[in-house]
């Protein structure tokens, strides 16, 4: 039986891979720092390990019965890349979770770091050019991380994905909508005539792609997007049918109120490449998938759960919504 070890393997992209993986057959290990597993896991046969990434001593423990593929949902830098190359003899490919933010436009304008919004293709191929790798930003540091791996001596299939949600999530975007429809509002002011187009990746789909390279080891860069990439109002659109709720969009020309997927342009992946040396198809659309994210994210605002002192705490300001709408002619 093939062995996947999972490192970050109890978040919201770890479970879903070890659930797709152990349904494929192979022998999964979920390394967290906690070593606990989440809720149905362990009845398909997922085991826990307790390690942290940081410690190179615990991640060999962790790693020292070998593995076929590492599945790294949490590296970010360089530095966690050449741990990763480490590995070489204990592990015999890698998949890891990069990012479609290192994409570059053709000035070199990447979605960090710049005062305007890069002009992508749509959609954008995985020969499109990144960010410069350094240590600068988000995704100068992804652009650095897929380098050193991609230079190393494992193959490693470096998966860029787009807006991922799903139960687990830290940060979850659709928190923007479902937190209105917790508290019974109605009018909810979209950036950009909800015209935005900022693609997401449902875990589902993403894990569906980490089972089909963990099977098929090679090095290269892969998207990963949901189909029929929905802009915010259809987002909108979609979390209210999955709560119930009906919501009152007020399109705005501009960014007067700010959403996770607001953008001027769209960015949006092509999933041609997977597809072709894959095989893949994804197994879920946003509209499908969103109904089990809403539902997590309703249960941990019930269970007191507060994102105060993030990024998302000044989405959810309310007056100032209001006072967006209401300054519109």
């Amino acid at each position: 039986m093939p062995r996947a070890v999972l490192v970050g393997g109890t978040g919201m992209i770890g479970r879903a891979a070890a659930r797709a993986l152990a349904g494929d057959g192979w022998d999964v290990v979920a390394v967290s720092r906690s070593g606990t597993l989440p809720e149905g896991l362990a009845e398909l046969g997922v085991q826990a390990a307790t390690a942290d990434r940081a410690d190179d001593a615990q991640l060999r423990a962790a790693l020292r019965e070998g593995a076929d593929v590492v599945l790294d949902t949490v590296a970010f830098t360089r530095e966690h890349g050449e741990q990763l190359n480490a590995l070489a003899g204990l592990v015999a490919s890698l998949v890891v979770i990069s990012s479609a933010s290192v994409y570059a436009d053709d000035e070199g304008r990447a979605l960090d770091g710049v005062s305007e919004f890069p002009l992508l293709p749509v959609p954008i191929p995985e020969t499109q050019r990144t960010a410069e790798p350094g240590d600068a930003n988000y995704s100068t540091q992804k652009a650095e991380l897929e380098q050193t791996l991609l230079e190393g001596p494992l193959p490693a299939t470096l998966v860029r994905a787009c807006a991922i949600h799903g139960p687990g999530a830290k940060l979850p975007r659709e928190l923007f909508f479902v937190k209105r429809a917790v508290d019974g509002r109605r009018r909810v002011g979209l950036a950009w005539n909800g015209e935005s187009r900022f693609h997401t990746t449902s875990v589902p789909n993403l894990a569906e792609l980490i089972r089909l390279a963990a099977a098929q080891p090679g090095d290269r860069a892969l998207n990963c997007g949901d189909p029929d990439p929905p802009s915010t109002l259809e987002i909108c659109e979609a979390v209210g049918r999955a709560l119930d709720h009906e919501f009152d969009p007020v399109l705005l020309p501009g960014d007067e109120v700010d959403n996770p997927w607001a953008a001027p342009r769209p960015l949006v992946v092509s999933m041609e490449a997977a597809e072709r040396e894959l095989g893949y198809r994804p197994v879920t659309t946003y509209p499908e998938a969103v109904r089990e994210t809403c539902a997590w994210i309703v249960g941990e605002l019930e269970s007191g759960r507060s994102w105060d002192g993030t990024y998302l705490e000044t989405m959810l300001d309310y007056a100032a919504e209001e006072a967006a709408i209401a300054s519109q002619p």
